[in-house]
C-alpha cells in the first residue's frame, strides 16, 4: 500500500482542497483510505461529509487527582509544585482539602510522594478522541486534540494506525494522507515513512518562505516530495518566484492550480455522490492533471515498507 501526504508549511493553500479532489479522482479507478491527520482543525471529514461509525477516547498525559476524603489539608504537596497547580480548596464541607487545577498541572509528580496520607495519585487525562468514518470514496480515520492538550503528534500517530486497519481490512491499495499546517510535531508525524509528499503552496512570499521549511524537513526524514502551486493565477510574480524555488530546490512541479470559486460547489455535490469523472471546470480540470501527475510519480517507486 502506498501512502500519499498532502501537507503545506502554512494554512490557508488549499491543500485540504487538493487532498478532497484528489480522493475522489482516486476512488475512480481503485479502492482508497484517507486519513486526516490536522488534529487540530480536521476539515477532510467536513469536506466529504464524513459519517462517524466509530470513536475512542485519546489519553493524554498524567495529572495529579487529591482524594478530597483523605486529605488533611497539611499542604505538604504544594512546595513541591513549580507550575502552582495546588491550592487549598473553597468547598465548605471540604475547606481543608487542597485541589488541582488540571490546567495548571504539567504531570511531573512531583507532589505524590510529599503526601503522608496517600491523597494525591496520577491519572490520565482525556486528550481527544480518534474517529472512524465513511465517504463516498472510502473509508476515513482522523483525530480531534481537545483545547490546551499537546500530544498532537501522538495523536496524528494513533490516527494514522487506524487508517492502517481500515486499509487493510478494506484491502485499500492506497492511502491518502491530509497533513497538518506548519513543520511542528503533527507534520513529522504525518509524513514520517510516507511515499510521497505532495507540497501546496501559493503564489506569496510566506508561502515560498514556508515551502522552504517543509521542503526541508521531508529531506530530513527522507521522504520524497513534488509541489503543486495553488492559486496559481492570483500573483505572476508570487508565481514565478514559486517556479524559480522550486527549480532551485531540484523539485518537480506537478501542476499549477487556478483559482476557482466554483470548486466549493463542486466539492459539495462530488460528496453527495456526483460522478467525478463527469466534473469539469478550469479548477477541477487542473486538479485532474495534478492527481494524474502524482499518479505517475508513486507508481514509479516501489511503496516504502516500513509504514506506520
Amino acid at each position: 500500500m502506498r501512502q500519499i501526504v498532502f501537507a503545506s508549511g502554512k494554512g490557508g493553500t488549499g491543500k485540504t482542497t487538493l487532498a478532497a479532489l484528489g480522493a475522489h479522482l482516486a476512488a475512480v479507478t481503485g479502492g482508497i483510505t484517507l486519513a486526516d491527520c490536522d488534529v487540530e482543525a480536521a476539515n477532510l471529514p467536513i469536506a466529504l461529509k464524513a459519517r462517524i461509525t466509530r470513536r475512542d477516547p485519546f489519553a493524554g498525559g498524567a495529572k495529579a487527582v487529591i482524594d478530597a476524603e483523605v486529605c488533611r489539608g497539611c499542604g505538604a504537596c504544594q512546595p513541591a509544585c513549580r507550575f502552582s497547580a495546588l491550592a487549598a480548596g473553597d468547598d465548605f464541607f471540604r475547606a481543608h482539602a487542597f485541589v488541582v487545577d488540571p490546567w495548571a498541572c504539567e504531570g511531573c509528580g512531583a507532589c505524590v510522594p510529599k503526601c503522608l496520607d496517600g491523597a494525591i495519585r496520577m491519572e490520565p487525562s482525556p486528550a481527544g478522541e480518534v474517529f472512524s468514518a465513511e465517504t463516498v470514496v472510502g473509508s476515513m480515520a482522523f483525530g480531534q486534540l481537545l483545547p490546551g492538550e499537546d500530544l498532537s503528534g501522538k495523536l496524528v500517530t494513533e490516527v494514522r494506525a487506524r487508517a492502517r486497519e481500515l486499509a487493510e481490512s478494506r484491502r485499500s491499495e492506497l492511502m491518502l494522507i491530509d497533513g497538518p499546517p506548519g513543520v511542528g510535531c503533527p507534520a513529522i508525524a504525518s509524513i514520517t515513512n510516507a511515499d510521497l509528499l505532495v507540497a501546496v503552496t501559493e503564489p506569496t512570499v510566506s508561502g515560498e518562505h514556508d515551502l522552504v521549511r517543509l521542503v526541508a524537513l521531508a529531506r530530513r526524514l527522507g521522504v520524497r516530495t513534488a509541489v503543486v502551486l495553488n492559486k496559481a493565477d492570483l500573483s505572476a510574480t508570487g508565481a514565478s518566484r514559486i517556479r524559480d524555488r522550486v527549480a532551485a530546490e531540484g523539485l518537480e512541479l506537478l501542476g499549477e492550480v487556478p483559482f476557482d470559486p466554483a470548486l466549493a460547489d463542486l466539492l459539495a455535490g462530488l460528496a453527495e455522490g456526483a460522478d467525478a469523472t463527469a466534473a469539469a471546470g478550469p479548477g477541477f480540470d487542473a486538479a485532474r492533471a495534478v492527481w494524474q501527475a502524482v499518479r505517475e510519480v508513486v507508481l514509479a517507486v516501489a511503496p516504502t515498507g516500513n509504514h506506520q
